[in-house]
């Protein structure tokens, strides 16, 4: 936590410009912390920290962004910004965020699915308003890659109706069909399936989890 609060003031300027030095140490510290508790692991559990136990994977992580970190902290500018993956650590230090990250790796199947649905949706939609309104509108549907920019923004609620539905309605009174439709579908449904297959996943962990 310490290291993660840092690496985000030494990003603003008059912080950076007065505790450098400062932010620069804390940062090694927890890098030489963070370096010394995963070789008394090593030493400790030995294969078993590898392979063989329920942490192996978990020790893996953490063993990559130690050695991220090294390599960043070492001076290499191409990585230097990769020091921030240490934020990452908190993922297998903190229990809650440990559940809610297996909870993600154990939903990729059933979201894979759901976002197969979700890109049918946007194909169908997006060629639906290419031929419908590209040719008055082309700066939001002149192709297929604009329409589905569009569709994105227009599914994210984000000055959908002022900026984008409002000036087509004046042209084409009824295309506030094809767009609350598509809202309906996308946002309404599809999204909420995404919701519900991860509250789900997280209560089978939870359930799984030795007392």
């Amino acid at each position: 936590m310490i290291n993660s609060i840092a690496l985000g003031l030494d990003t603003i300027d008059i912080i950076h410009r007065q505790f450098n030095n400062t932010l620069f140490i804390i940062d090694n510290v927890c890098l030489v912390i963070f370096v010394i508790e995963l070789s008394l692991r090593i030493i400790t559990y030995k294969k078993n920290f590898f392979i063989g136990s329920n942490e192996w994977g978990w020790n893996w992580f953490d063993l990559i962004i130690v050695l991220i970190s090294i390599f960043a902290n070492a001076g290499f500018s191409i990585v230097r910004a990769v020091r921030i993956v240490k934020i990452f650590r908190l993922l297998s230090a903190i229990p809650a965020m440990r559940i809610i990250s297996m909870a993600m790796l154990h939903t990729i199947p059933a979201m894979l699915s759901v976002v197969v649905l979700l890109t049918i949706f946007y194909y169908i939609y997006g060629v639906l308003c290419v031929n419908l309104f590209g040719d008055t509108f082309p700066q939001w549907f002149g192709n297929l890659g604009k329409s589905f920019y569009t569709l994105f923004q227009i599914m994210t609620l984000e000055s959908w109706s002022m900026g984008i539905v409002r000036p087509i309605m004046e042209v084409y009174p009824y295309a506030w069909i094809v767009f609350i439709s598509f809202i309906c579908i996308t946002n309404f449904i599809v999204l909420n399936l995404i919701v519900g297959v991860a509250v789900e996943s997280i209560a089978e962990i939870k359930k799984n989890l030795p007392k």
